[in-house]
């Protein structure tokens, strides 16, 4: 293996491949850090990480006769394990059968055990995983000699966390020999994400389940390699759903996410296998995780440096240098660290195509400012990079729009709204009110215009790819960065897939509103209701009607007049087609135009129906979401009584601020009638007579009739803002 390694790129000597078969026959332990190393380009060279992240999904199988002894000593079987089996060693030839069924050799190979298939004599089809003989004492010896040898390279690498990793690996491989804690994980994950509905775990048989064999139902269903681009599209969403709500909402995290070990079931279900390795998170790095989430969607770029130091991957006091022989510095010569790294990471992310959408650009980023700033690489995030980076590349060949970071935006949003830390509760409090409990509408008028921004540069990039231009990823400057951006680019775009399948699982993806109603419904949103409850709701509906809150306005009136839209081409259409008078063109030419219309504002408020294949969704799921919009709507209406009431004490400065409400509620209605009306019409004219007509009818409506209309809506307020008996 020298004589390959030191001939490098000579013709003809493969290092990664010899490296690779060197760790796969020296053990699991050698296995698990050769899997975790091809993350690592940082410590090995680019080709050898290539090709050792074959060993993530292949490895050598032993002999079946040694698996068939592991299973016969651990099942206790008295006579053949199954029909056409050799009878192992001590067990009877004429004895029964252990199963009805096993294959002769087995089906799948891992790091630590081999998986074959079975039947029962009951007639249920299972998978057994026999552990590797001897992997015990083989990972003992193997751990001491991997220790000695990190100790004597330690410190040699920019982050030098070598040990790190090592102990990661070893703590995990400790608890994978045992399969009883395989199981128990298995359960466990399960039930945490039993929420969504449509992910499953097999389900383990405990008559079955020992330290070194393991029988598990078998699922019928399929791995990537074998999915249809819209099935991949499918499963990608459920996964990036399924992996985010593990990483900030429940903190029970699958550690070895890879493409072998997610599948989706032929009934669509979203299945994960093999819970040998775990992570835990702690709910402060849950919080971290979600407002990372949240300002790089944000453009927060302050808000990202300080989420990396909350998980770790930056350090305290921030470190910096100017070359890579320098020594570390916490001073910068232009100024607070924080500032500075913020001010170049944004500059780097804008410049790099997809900074704000794809998890692969901010690898390449981070990659290249790793030699420049201090950087480390908390072990439970390396078992994270590769799985965004396989689901962004499947996404990317059926919806080039796929944006990883808004998928996981629910998850993130519900995290945010029900904080568990002193820090996220004053973090939720401080972006939403301020001290005197006045409504931030300075923080709405800030998403709205970094909105604008994005939709410009997002209509730039799409300007960009229109006149041909692609969206690869630049040319990384380090090892790392280069190896990401490999990954990233591994998605080539094709044109020719329909993306209709992306709208229709998108449209069934969780939403941030869902969020706010799952946490206003649940325990978790206690710090959410006290702070609706502490608003000052006079003084907030005061703001919304000032020349300040005019883009506020305008939001609502687009989002109005597209849902208009949308309810205008379903409900007219037909109307207008079976007209009976001569001007019946007239009507098809309206009919056309609703629908067209309706298709172009239906890509943001709606999908067919009939495109859609439902998630899964199980009957425990369905129930706890009823539940939860059942306290929700509960808590929503106590709310309002509250804030009823509030207004009325507040006197004539609370009918000021009903009528305010009614007004601009007016306002907006009639502005959004008037903007479907003039998408509608074909004839200029028509559209100019029905614009003059509305307006006309806004302008007539005199103002002391809203002061009429928010009296008496006051006097609504009050009367439901009564005491209520008991």
């Amino acid at each position: 293996m020298q004589s390959a390694w030191g001939q490098g790129d000579v013709a003809g000597a493969d290092r990664g491949v010899v490296l690779r078969a060197e760790l796969s026959a020296l053990g699991p332990v050698a296995v698990k850090i050769g899997q975790t190393l091809s993350q690592r380009p940082d410590i090995l060279p680019e080709d050898v990480c290539e090709e050792l992240k074959g060993l993530q999904t292949s490895n050598e199988p032993f002999a079946d006769n040694l698996a068939f002894q592991v299973i016969a000593e651990e099942f206790n079987a008295t006579g053949p394990l199954a029909p056409g089996i050799p009878v192992t060693p001590g067990c009877d030839p004429n004895g029964p059968t252990l199963f009805a069924k096993l294959s002769e050799t087995c089906i799948a190979s891992a790091s630590l055990g081999q998986v074959y298939r079975g039947t029962t004599h009951d007639g249920q089809e299972i998978a057994v995983k026999v552990q590797r003989p001897d992997a015990l004492e083989q990972c003992l010896l193997d751990g001491s000699v991997i220790i000695a040898a990190l100790k004597a390279i330690q410190g040699r690498y920019w982050n030098g966390d070598l040990l790190a990793i090592f102990d990661l690996v070893a703590g995990g491989v400790v608890q994978e020999l045992d399969f009883r804690h395989e199981a128990s994980n298995c359960y466990e994950f399960g039930e945490s994400l039993r929420f969504l509905g449509y992910v499953d775990v097999p389900k383990t048989l405990p008559e079955l389940t020992t330290r070194r064999a393991l029988g598990m139902e078998w699922v019928y269903g399929r791995h990537l390699s074998d999915l249809s681009p819209e099935e991949a599209m499918r499963m990608t969403y459920m996964s990036v759903e399924a992996v985010t709500a593990g990483l900030v909402l429940t903190g029970q995290v699958h550690a070895d996410p890879h493409e072998g070990n997610i599948m989706l079931a032929d009934d669509g279900r979203l299945v994960f296998l093999d819970f040998g390795l775990m992570s835990g998170v702690e709910d402060d790095i849950q919080e971290a995780f979600a407002s990372g989430i949240q300002c790089v969607l944000s453009k927060d770029y302050k808000g990202l440096v300080r989420a990396f130091v909350n998980t770790g991957f930056i350090g305290t006091p921030i470190e910096w240098r100017a070359k890579e022989s320098d020594p570390w510095q916490t001073t910068h010569p232009k100024g607070d660290c924080v500032e500075v790294m913020a001010a170049e990471l944004k500059e780097r992310m804008e410049a790099c195509p997809g900074g704000g959408s794809r998890f692969g650009a901010l690898s390449v980023v981070l990659g290249d400012m790793g030699y420049s700033w201090q950087m480390y690489t908390p072990p439970y995030i390396i078992l994270l990079i590769r799985t965004f980076l396989t689901l962004e590349g499947i996404a990317g060949k059926v919806d080039p729009e796929f944006n990883i970071y808004e998928v996981a935006l629910p998850w993130a949003v519900q995290r945010a709204l029900s904080p568990s830390t002193e820090a996220g509760i004053e973090t939720l409090r401080s972006s939403l009110v301020t001290e005197d409990n006045t409504f931030q509408w300075g923080r709405v008028l800030d998403l709205i215009e970094q909105q604008k921004v994005q939709e410009a540069e997002e209509a730039a990039e799409a300007a960009a790819k229109a006149a041909g231009e692609g969206k690869d990823l630049p040319e990384a400057a380090s090892a790392r960065a280069r190896l990401m951006a490999g990954e990233a680019n591994k998605a080539t775009l094709d044109t020719t897939l329909a993306s209709a399948s992306a709208a229709a699982q998108a449209a069934q993806a969780a939403t941030p509103l869902e969020s706010l109603v799952t946490v206003l419904g649940s325990a978790q949103g206690t710090t959410l209701r006290r702070i609706a409850r502490d608003i000052d709701a006079t003084e907030m509906l005061l703001e919304l009607g000032k020349p300040a809150a005019q883009p506020v306005r305008r939001m609502a009136v687009d989002q109005l007049a597209d849902a208009l839209t949308v309810a205008a081409a379903e409900t007219l259409r037909p109307i207008l087609r079976r007209l009976p008078w001569r001007a019946k063109t007239d009507g098809n030419e309206l009919a056309a135009s609703l629908d067209s219309l309706g298709e172009a504002c239906g890509e943001t408020c709606g999908v067919d129906a009939n495109a859609l294949q439902p998630w899964p969704q199980s009957a425990q799921a369905r129930i706890v979401r009823s539940r939860v919009r059942s306290r929700a709507r509960s808590t929503g209406n106590k709310l309002l009584r509250l804030q009823a009431s509030n207004l009325v004490g507040e006197g004539w400065r609370g009918v000021a601020a009903v009528c305010t409400l009614v007004l601009v509620a007016w306002r907006v209605l009639a502005a959004a009638v008037l903007r479907v009306v003039l998408r509608a019409l074909p004839a200029p004219a028509a559209a100019a007579a029905a614009a003059a007509a509305v307006y006309a009818a806004v302008a007539a409506v005199p103002r002391p009739l809203f002061a009429a209309v928010g009296a008496a809506t006051a006097a609504a307020l009050a009367y439901r803002a009564r005491p209520q008996p008991e």
